[in-house]
Order: structure tokens, then sequence, then C-alpha cells
């Protein structure tokens, strides 16, 4: 079951990243978590998900979700991906809903946060 970890919750963003497996017995508890994490604190927010075993579509409605309910607060997110993850984001054509990159610099620079 993946969970989360809070990696940084400043004044100009929240940055949190997932580990490990995205199934439907966890996602209900991880998507509040994340909405907690993310669009409670009403800042900026990175979600780093390159430790992420595997990414089903409900981890992908996860973070759409959690997207627009962000950008309904006027609210940026960017999500940092590597290798699977990433590519099947990229199929998704998320892009047009959250910027996906390799790395959390890359992240701030898309977010216009650097």
């Amino acid at each position: 079951m993946a969970e989360i970890a809070l990696i940084e919750a400043s004044d100009k963003l929240t940055h949190v990243a997932l580990r490990g497996r995205i199934d439907s017995s966890g996602a209900e508890k991880l998507e509040e978590e994340l909405t907690r994490q993310t669009v409670a604190r009403r800042k900026p927010a990175i979600v780093d998900i390159t430790a992420v075993e595997a990414l089903p579509a409900i981890g992908n409605g996860m973070l759409i979700k959690t997207a627009r309910s962000r950008h309904a607060y006027g609210l940026i997110f960017g999500v940092v991906a590597t290798g699977n993850c990433k590519t099947i984001l990229e199929r998704l054509n998320v892009h047009t809903i959250f910027p996906v990159v390799p790395t959390y610099e890359e992240a701030l620079h898309a977010c216009m946060l650097d």
C-alpha cells in the first residue's frame, strides 16, 4: 500500500512524496491524505511519485482530481515522475491539467516557483 510523506511545508509551497503501490484497497485513504496535505494548505504543491511502484487508473484519477480541486482555488500543482509512471501520465496527456517532469527542480520551474 502507498503512503504519503510530507517533504516540505513552507509559506512558498507544499512538497509531498508518494511511495509504494497504489491499489484500490488504500486509494480512498491515500486520496484523503493527499487532499489534506495539498489542497487544504492552499499553497502551490509538488507531488513526487518517483517511488510509486505502479500507477493504476485509480492513481491517475486521484492525481487529476487533486489537481482540479487545487485549480478551483487558483493553486498550482506539479508532479515529479519517472519511468513507467511518467510514461503513463504522458500518454494520458495530463500535461493539460498539470506538468509532469522528472526532477523536483524542473517541477519548481514548471510551477513558476523558482
